[in-house]
């Protein structure tokens, strides 16, 4: 089986509905290729204003080229990604944060990255989460608030909902964040379809035609208005009949508290 996350590359100063463009990295003009037509959150439709205000835009700027991965809002100084969203030993300062918008990289508020904290374990799929604190705190209204994190695992068979955003069916990226639902399942039920999952990561099953796919990377998975889950990873191509791969946030949420003031009532 093949398995791959999915940040997001986009070259700045090409049109979105290019179909590949060139950034210098290095002094060197490479190739920076989009994601193929089909690639989006599978089956997904669009979200309305304050509908998923937890959600949140990340980028990476640098090398005239942006990489775009999902996040969550936790407190009004956090965000929870995914650890393969800001690793490679960039600069805190290289990456923001997007929030209180459904429109792709327009609107809402934008915050820079103060710090990024990477679970110490990552490694590969597993764990693979990250904080980042943000520059400046996020004033919270009925496009901006946190989603809980949660601390019981997610009954079987459960519906819980995926958001983020990534390409269209008609190529370049949506321009609304979009959101499908997907099906919990227990990690023993993981193991028999996936081969192998490791103790820090959660599946959660989806028909054909659905699913994560390139941008939604470290966007959450909630059940019930709670985040149970960090867009990690797919097999065999978006969209396959294979459940898709999160990180298991009732698994690192002692981790998450340890390292940010998720549990802070403070109104800074």
């Amino acid at each position: 089986m093949e398995i791959k996350n999915f940040p997001l590359v986009i070259c700045i100063i090409a049109a979105v509905a290019a179909t590949s463009c060139t950034a210098a990295t290095n002094g060197t003009t490479v190739a920076v290729p989009f994601l193929s037509p089909e690639n989006r959150i599978y089956g997904g439709q669009d979200a309305a204003e304050g509908q998923f205000p937890y959600q949140v835009l990340v980028t990476r700027n640098g090398d005239g080229y942006i990489v775009v991965c999902g996040g969550a809002i936790i407190s009004r100084n956090y965000v929870v990604t995914a650890a393969h969203c800001v690793s490679g030993g960039y600069s805190a300062s290289n990456f923001s944060v997007r929030a209180g918008t459904v429109t792709f990289n327009s609107g809402g508020v934008v915050s820079p990255v103060a710090e990024v904290k990477i679970h110490p374990e990552y490694s590969s799929f597993n764990y693979d989460i990250a904080l980042l604190r943000l520059n400046q705190s996020l004033d919270f209204t009925d496009d901006i608030k946190p989603i809980l994190l949660a601390s019981v695992e997610v009954p079987e068979n459960s519906s819980v909902i995926i958001t983020g955003w990534g390409g269209v069916s008609s190529g370049g990226l949506a321009s609304t964040l979009q959101y499908n639902t997907e099906i919990a399942l227990n990690h023993d039920t993981c193991i028999e379809r996936m081969t192998t999952l490791a103790d820090s990561m959660r599946c959660l099953g989806k028909s054909v035609g659905n699913g994560i796919c390139g941008g939604d990377s470290g966007g959450p998975a909630a059940y019930n208005g709670v985040l149970i889950g960090v867009a990690c990873f797919s097999v065999n191509g978006c969209g396959s009949s294979i459940p898709d791969g999160f990180t298991n946030v009732v698994y690192t949420r002692d981790w998450i508290r340890a390292n940010s003031d998720v549990d802070c009532t403070c109104a800074s």
